[in-house]
């Protein structure tokens, strides 16, 4: 892939509060170069596959931390309102359109226009959840003028970095928005529960990616870069001097995302350095799910990937979780790392609260027809001294669009005391800080605990890139305290990625996954649960 620079001014056109961080496809229509795209909405024109805009953008914030949480809002893009300013974006080595497109780049040609189209879904900030605005584009379209080609390059990258510089810009389709724009979302519509049998309801303790199976998964776990990963692409002379003047200091997070060519910052763009491997694991019997109903010894049905099956705890083959492959080795990625302990601490110290209700149950070891729901409370979780969740409280029903709009309702049966639910739509869990997961195709199974709760694997694929920036969202900050780095993950998850096949691409968009759910006994007062269960 390759990597183009488009140097600017200074004003953004969203403020302090959109989010630099885009990894997706965005598009370029430069005259003379025809592309290769093979997406209906720029067909021809030519694909980028992740952008920055500016020289040295802000790490984004962390809604929940730095700022107030609030999925309900909507941000627009990054991109300057005037010129000159700087735009990076990385196009695929292998695009028929990059020997041209390079050539350009080496005579240093200056182009009058190059218009340049992003995703306005991609664009917004990453904690943001709910419908686009009807007046927002799909993609945000600029025409670029002035243009100059540059092209800095590492070897073995599979993006090759290229720098346009140009003098002015114009929006062609929208405006820019100084701050987030406030929206609402429809409830979700509710098949209504079975009204006999019993009903259960617990409040979610834990909710994390599986990544622990066994003692010896991994040989070695994967690691932070090294300072001479960001020596080795700088020039000779300015290496040494900065070796002399971060002697004893080491190397930064300020410092260390900009060890790409021409130091462009590769926690943005992680393809324009060659991959330097990712530590995958070892193990065989995971937790999952049969997401692609194959078990891996013939040929993978249509629209997925070959990859490698599992075999569940209790026997069950063909597990997909190439999630696991990925995150397994990452130490701040395991149940006891950095981030799931952040993200499940303000899960408890916070809220929303997220509850799951099986309703229906004539049997609590055999049932052949249940019901799982999956909704919110606003009412935090109640915690001992030792910061354990407490069962048996009670938990109003959040009415807010914010939370509504995701309430999920799934058909289940109960076998050997083992809940199982048949495959969903869509199931996005909240989080109070941090980036939020949606599983597309999910599905569940819970187990009652002796204890009186529940635990259990959620599953289904996520979109790779979503999760990507969950994986590496603060920069050098995340390679530094998860222990891991951005090209290798970017490029561990992009080979890993086994599902939601793109018919006009061909290319895999999603990324096979169980998540480990635990929860505590918890109530709904009744006239709340009354109506929830009437499906409203």
């Amino acid at each position: 892939m390759v990597a183009l620079v488009l140097l600017a001014g200074t004003t953004l056109g969203s403020g302090p509060a959109a989010a630099q961080f885009y990894i997706g496809p965005s598009y370029l229509f430069v005259p003379g170069t025809p592309g290769d795209a093979k997406e209906p909405s720029h067909e021809d024109w030519i694909r980028a596959e992740a952008r920055y805009w500016t020289e040295r953008p802000k790490l984004p914030e962390i809604r929940g931390i730095t700022a107030l949480k609030n999925d309900l809002l909507f941000s627009g893009t990054t991109a300057p309102t005037q010129g000159p300013n700087v735009l990076t974006v990385s196009i695929d080595k292998r695009s028929p359109a990059l020997p041209a497109l390079m050539e350009r780049c080496r005579r240093g040609e200056r182009l009058a226009e190059i218009r340049y189209a992003e995703s306005a879904e991609i664009a917004r900030h990453p904690q943001e959840h709910g419908p686009k605005p009807a007046d927002v584009p799909d993609f945000y379209d600029y025409v670029l003028s002035g243009v100059t080609l540059d092209c800095p390059t590492a070897d073995a990258a599979p993006e090759q970095a290229l720098r346009l510089r140009f003098e002015a810009i114009r929006w062609t389709n929208h405006r820019p928005q100084g701050e987030p724009r406030a929206i609402t979302a429809r409830p979700a519509v509710l098949q209504p529960a079975r009204l006999s049998g019993n009903r259960r309801t617990f409040v979610v303790s834990w909710f994390a990616a599986v990544t622990d199976a066994a003692p010896g998964q991994c040989p070695r776990m994967n690691s932070k870069p090294s300072p001479a990963d960001y020596f080795a692409l700088l020039p000779q002379d300015k290496a040494a001097r900065l070796r002399a003047e971060l002697a004893d200091k080491g190397v930064g997070p300020d410092r260390m995302p900009y060890r790409g060519p021409a130091e462009l910052d590769v926690s943005l763009l992680p393809g324009i350095v060659a991959d330097p491997g990712h530590q995958a694991t070892q193990a065989d019997v995971v937790q999952g799910f049969d997401l692609d109903g194959d078990d891996g010894r013939g040929p993978p049905p249509a629209g997925v990937r070959a990859h490698k099956n599992f075999i569940s705890p209790d026997g069950r083959r063909g597990i997909d979780n190439q999630l696991f492959t990925v995150e397994a080795c990452v130490e701040g990625l395991r149940r006891k790392g950095f981030l799931p302990m952040i993200f499940n601490e303000g899960r408890a110290a916070g809220q929303p609260s997220a509850l799951v209700e099986i309703s229906g149950i004539d049997d609590e070891r055999n049932d052949d027809d249940v019901r799982v729901t999956l909704f919110y409370s606003e009412d935090g979780l109640r915690r001992s001294p030792a910061k354990v969740v407490l069962p048996d409280y009670t938990f109003r029903v959040s009415a807010s669009p914010e939370f509504t709009q995701d309430f999920v309702r799934l058909r289940g049966r109960i076998v050997d005391g083992v809940v199982m639910t048949e495959p969903g739509d869509r199931l996005h869990v909240h989080e109070v800080t941090g980036i939020e997961t949606t599983f597309v195709k999910p599905r569940m199974r819970l187990e009652f605990t002796p204890e009186g709760g529940i635990k259990g694997v959620i599953g289904g694929y996520l979109d790779w890139r979503k999760r990507l920036v969950f994986q590496i969202y603060r920069g050098s900050d995340y390679e530094n305290t998860v222990g891991l780095q951005a090209p290798a993950i970017y490029n561990a998850m992009k080979r890993a990625a086994d599902g939601l096949r793109d018919p006009a691409t061909g290319e895999f968009n999603g990324i096979s996954a169980a998540f480990e759910v635990e929860g505590v006994p918890a109530f709904v007062p009744p006239d709340r649960a009354g109506r929830l269960a009437a499906g409203r």
